[in-house]
């Protein structure tokens, strides 16, 4: 009530001055004029609107191109038809957004508008936010089932999916989904690397493999990877498949180092043979027939049918010294 009898009093102050001055102006040029002399007619400076505290009130002294409330010349703007926008034109203020899915953006570079249906409607006192963003499911469905709904908890970043995924504990419930080969190779054939899981090994970033070297010491100085996965599959490491038949003796002997001092040292001929060959398999032992046949008589063999009775040790056989 206060204000408003502020601005009434004001108003009427501010004209009173107007009148005033308008008068003064008028009566100042007619006392100029010559006795007898016709008054020459001034014309007075137009009026026009000023805002001013809230009001309008008249102001002579202003220019109408000094004024704020004069309206710009009526735009040609409206006139034109809006076009959807483009990627580039959302990539003006949305650079970084731009930027990642042309680097990184894979089956997702795609216009802007086939996924973001309504975009610039954000209202923070409506919180709407979930509300606007596209959903992961309207075109993947439920990937993992009903399992793992949470896509974001794997895929952070839904415009750069080609980016390495960051390893969670979430992660790991779902590997066997993409990979059931390896998942199922893990189980059927337990060994160390079943009980500590994939994201043990598989820890950083998705698509992370490991060098054995990282945790295994190797069997023989200078020993590669790729000669690692010779004897040993990263998910079933146990399950030896049959030896290379280049497979050097060194590489048995880490595992097998009294029988690789003595084959070494032997002056038989079981010296010269390679290990893989009596060997073929991991843990499998030969019969002496498969190589040497029935060298003795029946009457021997049934006497001693266990060649080691006589031979006793077959990485270190004994052997005549001196004659011929």
């Amino acid at each position: 009530m206060k204000n408003k009898w502020l601005k009434s009093i004001l108003f009427i102050f501010v004209l009173v001055l107007g009148i005033i001055f308008y008068m003064s102006n008028a009566f100042t040029l007619s006392s100029k004029g010559k006795k007898g002399s016709k008054v020459k007619k001034v014309k007075p400076t137009p009026i026009v609107p000023v805002k001013l505290v809230g009001i309008y009130v008249k102001n002579a002294k202003l220019k109408p191109d000094q004024l704020s409330v004069i309206p710009p010349k009526k735009t040609e703007v409206y006139k034109e038809k809006i076009t959807p926008l483009t990627a580039v034109e959302c990539g003006r203020c949305h650079s970084y957004h731009f930027n990642i899915i042309k680097k990184s953006g894979g089956k997702h570079q795609l216009e802007c508008t086939f996924c973001h249906k309504k975009f610039h409607a954000y209202n923070p006192i409506k919180k709407n936010w979930k509300e606007l963003m596209p959903k992961c499911k309207t075109c993947h469905l439920l990937f993992h089932g009903n399992k793992f709904s949470d896509c974001m908890k794997c895929h952070y970043n839904p415009h750069a999916p080609k980016l390495p995924m960051k390893i969670t504990a979430e992660f790991a419930k779902i590997c066997g989904d993409c990979h059931p080969k390896e998942m199922d190779e893990t189980v059927k054939y337990h060994s160390k690397h079943t009980d500590i899981g994939c994201t043990y090994c598989h820890a950083k970033t998705h698509g992370y493999i490991p060098s054995c070297l990282n945790c295994h010491k190797p069997h023989i100085a200078g020993q590669t990877v790729e000669e690692c996965f010779k004897c040993h599959a990263p998910h079933s490491p146990l399950n030896i498949p049959p030896f290379a038949k280049d497979t050097s003796n060194k590489v048995c002997s880490a595992c097998h180092a009294t029988e690789f001092g003595k084959i070494s040292a032997t002056k038989s001929k079981h010296g010269k043979v390679a290990c893989v060959q009596c060997h073929p398999k991991h843990k499998y032992i030969p019969a002496c027939s498969e190589c040497h046949g029935q060298p003795h008589s029946k009457v021997m063999l049934k006497k001693f049918p266990n060649c080691l009775q006589c031979h006793m040790d077959v990485h270190n056989l004994p052997v005549k010294i001196g004659g011929k």
